[in-house]
C-alpha cells in the first residue's frame, strides 16, 4: 500500500477500535442481514478487492484504505469464527490456530529482511493473510473464554486486556515491530475487542446500534489521527512491502 500507519500508541488504539467495529459488523451481517454460515464472505471479499483496487487507482494516498481493509478482514474472521462456534470446536481449534499463526510468523521472519526504519512492518499479501488468521484466533479465543470457560464477556475482556496492557507497555522499548511481538499483540487486541463488542451489544440490546456506534467512533478516530494529523503515517511506501 502507498500509505501505511506508523506503529505507535495511536496505531494500537485504532486497531482496538477497528477490532470492536469489525466484531460488531460481523455480528450485524449474521444476525441482522442474515448472511450466516459463511454466506457473507463473498461480499466481504468483493469489498476487500474493491478497497485494494481503489487504493491503486485513486491519486490521493490515504491510510483510509489500510483501515478499511483491516475492518473487512476483521469482519470476515468473525464470520469464520461463528462457524467454529456453532460447530462446538472452539477449544480444539485454538491450539491449531496458534500453531498455524506461529508457523506463518516463523516463515515470514526467515524470508523478510529486517527493515531499517523503526515503526513500520511490511504490509503485503502475507500481512493480510496473517491478519485474517490472527483475527480468527483472537475471536475464537475470546468466545472460548466467554462461553465454555465461563468468564463471560466482561471477564474475557479483562482477561485479555491485562496481558495486552503489559505487552504494550514493554513494547514501547523497541518491540512494536518485532513480528512475533506484533502478532501476539494483534491476537490479544482482537480477543479483547470481541468481548468488548459482545458486551456493548448486550448493554445496548441492539446489534445494529452497537455496530453504528463503534463504526462512528472508528471513522472519527481514523480521520482525526491519520488524515488530519498526518504524523502517524508514511506516504509512498515502496521499500516496506510489495503488493497489496
Amino acid at each position: 500500500m502507498r500509505c501505511i500507519p506508523k506503529i505507535n500508541g495511536v496505531y494500537w488504539l485504532s486497531l482496538a477500535v477497528a477490532s470492536l467495529f469489525g466484531a460488531n459488523a460481523g455480528g450485524f451481517l449474521v444476525s441482522v442481514v442474515g448472511l450466516d454460515d459463511l454466506r457473507g464472505l463473498p461480499f466481504l471479499a468483493a469489498a476487500l478487492a474493491l478497497v485494494f483496487f481503489a487504493e491503486r487507482v485513486v491519486k490521493q494516498a490515504s491510510t483510509l484504505f489500510f483501515w478499511a481493509a483491516v475492518v473487512l478482514i476483521r469482519a470476515s474472521a468473525t464470520s469464520v469464527s461463528d462457524v467454529i462456534h456453532d460447530s462446538h470446536i472452539r477449544l480444539m481449534s485454538v491450539p491449531v490456530l496458534c500453531l498455524l499463526l506461529a508457523a506463518m510468523v516463523i516463515v515470514w521472519r526467515a524470508r523478510q529482511p529486517a527493515t531499517e526504519e523503526q515503526g513500520f512492518i511490511p504490509v503485503n499479501v502475507v500481512y493480510w493473510i496473517t491478519l485474517f488468521v490472527a483475527g480468527v484466533l483472537g475471536t475464537v479465543g475470546s468466545d472460548a473464554a466467554s462461553y465454555p470457560l465461563g468468564f463471560g464477556f466482561l471477564g474475557a475482556m479483562v482477561a485479555f486486556a491485562l496481558p495486552l496492557g503489559f505487552l504494550l507497555t514493554i513494547g514501547r522499548y523497541g518491540l512494536y515491530t518485532d513480528l512475533g511481538f506484533y502478532w501476539l499483540v494483534v491476537v490479544l487486541i482482537v480477543a479483547a475487542g470481541t468481548a468488548a463488542g459482545d458486551l456493548l451489544m448486550q448493554a445496548l440490546h441492539s446489534i445494529d446500534l452497537g455496530a453504528a456506534i463503534s463504526g462512528a467512533a472508528f471513522v472519527a478516530l481514523i480521520v482525526v489521527m491519520y488524515e488530519v494529523r498526518k504524523g502517524n503515517r508514511r506516504l509512498d511506501v515502496e521499500t516496506v512491502g510489495e503488493g497489496a
